[in-house]
């Protein structure tokens, strides 16, 4: 059970939208058992719970994305830390002007990942889901732009927004579209009366306007407009349409409180009876009006009962609740499950002097392990530049060719590597195979051009990766001038591979020293100023990442407690 709990808050840290999603649901989840638990509270007071949830969910990516992110160790066993991601069917394409060019002229199409295909159909829903926003929008100016100012009745709107407390001037229309009373607008807001309003009673048209005047004075449009935007962004959640539903029935009842604290509560609620009966045979909905038809029982139910608090929630309720979730989002929102190993767990409870004289032994007993092994290669002849070029090339049969002739599958070709470097740099995996059957280091090291997993990981090759990898090839060998392979796999971006190199050991806390000096000058000059700059700068995998803008690289390794 809490492996599967483990694996789970793992994988929700490595993927930014599993991760919001879960803490979305966090949030949603709380908003909505407060108001469950709050029925006899005021419905101004759980109308401001499910708006500060609103609230949370729309600075809640902003948080994930940019805030630091504050790592909860899960304990995992050491040889399997991580599953290794399968070998993609689809090998990453090397960001080279060839490549590119051949690819353009065949009219391939760039295959899409799952998760990739997961964020277009996120991303096109999101924007379904804003047209209808849009066109309310586009409405309701149209009504603004064609009503017709009333003349009548300025005096008892005057006076109410005065005793309501509202200071803005307050626009009265009527038009013919409008089926009921409803009310727009932020710095210039308008209330709309349909076309009979003329007829109404003076207390049926002091009740629709206090409602109204009630909107107004909460910033009720302001916050519908936020939360539907929201409820956009996430439209597949179905939290986040129960939070809607809420919020606008909460919005409508605590304008309706407001009305019967002054007003007799069986004529209101005939009349909102009345005025629902007809919009129902119009077919018009508002987005905010007096006789919203949705929950229309809930309300009639609530404006009856006696027994009920009424009344805006005041100051204290308002700061205490924004503060509550500003903490509880503060606090969701950077957290992040980081793959720990149990050996590791153990090794931090040690004294660093001792983890620090374990290691150094530890690799003074692999270098004597490796010595014997090193294998002295010859300066390269012009039959072993000519395999450098095929392997590079693909040309296997050409390879084969060449090896049977007396061609060195270790010869260090200076200015371009190794055979088996240009092999890893290829497409061709059986060539690089062919040539570690026979003999190739997997570990050769050529100054200036790296390694073969270097070479192989800064290319995007996932399956030469891991066939080095198989073979011996050491996932943490740093050359001096081309860092390691795993800094080279996230400057270029390499996602995959990124995750298969740490999934086999590489270190993501490893940082190199990466000294500057001029590159203009002569091979020697350029020695001396190695050996006596001072001018550098220490390079890490995420720093890589960070700098060339791979954003889900760098999420990558802060999950796995990678820091710069």
């Amino acid at each position: 059970m809490m492996t599967s709990l483990s694996g789970a808050a793992l994988m929700l840290s490595e993927y930014f939208e599993l991760s919001l999603l879960a803490k979305a649901s966090l949030i949603l989840i709380g908003g909505l058992a407060v108001t469950a638990f709050a029925r006899t509270a005021r419905a101004s007071a759980r109308h401001l719970v499910i708006a500060t949830a609103f609230a949370a969910l729309l600075v809640l990516p902003i948080l994930i994305a940019f805030a630091p992110a504050l790592a909860i160790d899960i304990p995992v066993a050491a040889q399997a830390a991580v599953p290794a991601p399968p070998a993609p069917t689809h090998v990453a394409v090397a960001p080279d002007i060839n490549d590119a060019i051949t690819t353009a002229a065949r009219g391939d199409v760039p295959e899409l990942s799952i998760a990739e295909w997961a964020r277009v159909v996120w991303a096109a829903g999101t924007i379904m889901f804003l047209i209808p926003v849009a066109a309310v929008l586009w409405r309701l100016s149209m009504i603004r732009r064609t009503g017709l100012p009333v003349a009548w009745h300025r005096a008892e709107l005057a006076r109410l927004a005065d005793a309501r407390g509202v200071s803005l001037p307050v626009e009265l229309l009527e038009h013919e579209a409008v089926p009921g009373p409803m009310t727009f607008g932020i710095r210039r807001p308008v209330i709309v009366l349909p076309l009979d309003a003329r007829e109404w009673s003076e207390a049926e048209l002091r009740r629709a306007l206090m409602h109204e005047i009630e909107h107004i004075q909460r910033g009720d449009w302001l916050m519908q407009i936020v939360a539907r935007t929201v409820a956009a962004f996430y439209w597949f959640h179905p939290l986040v349409w129960t939070a809607w539903r809420r919020l606008c029935l909460e919005a409508e009842r605590s304008c309706d409180d407001a009305v019967v604290i002054h007003e007799d509560s069986a004529d209101y609620a005939d009349q909102l009876v009345t005025l629902a009966r007809r919009m129902s045979a119009t077919g018009v909905q508002p987005m905010l009006g007096m006789a919203n038809r949705s929950d229309l029982s809930t309300r009639v139910t609530a404006v009856l009962d006696d027994r009920l608090r009424r009344g805006r929630a005041g100051f204290t309720l308002a700061a205490g609740t924004i503060a509550a979730a500003a903490v509880i989002v503060m606090t969701v929102a950077p957290v992040r499950a980081i793959a720990r190993a149990e050996s590791e767990a153990v090794t931090a409870q040690r004294p660093p002097e001792q983890v620090l004289r374990e290691k150094i032994e530890e690799r003074a007993v692999e270098e004597r392990k490796l010595k014997p092994k090193v294998e002295v290669t010859r300066r390269a002849r012009a039959l072993d530049r000519a395999l450098y070029e095929a392997a590079q090339a693909g040309e296997f049969e050409e390879v084969k060719e060449l090896v049977g002739a007396g061609a060195n599958p270790s010869a260090i070709i200076y200015g371009d590597g190794s055979p088996l470097i240009g092999a890893a740099r290829s497409r061709r995996t059986e060539i690089t195979k062919f040539l570690l059957d026979q003999g190739a280091n997997p570990n050769g090291v050529v100054e200036g051009d790296g390694s073969p997993l270097i070479a192989a990981a800064a290319s995007g090759r996932y399956e030469q990766v891991d066939l080095l990898i198989q073979h011996g090839a050491d996932v943490n060998l740093a050359v001096e001038g081309d860092e390691n392979p795993l800094m080279n796999a996230a400057e270029q971006g390499r996602l995959e591979i990124v995750k298969l190199l740490v999934d086999k050991g590489a270190d993501v806390h490893a940082k190199i020293w990466k000294e500057t000096y001029q590159s203009h000058v002569s091979v020697r000059e350029q020695t001396v100023q190695r050996r006596e700059a001072r001018n550098g700068e220490w390079r890490t995998a995420i720093s890589q990442a960070r700098k060339n803008g791979h954003i889900d690289v760098v999420r990558f390794l802060e999950s796995r407690g990678a820091r710069e």
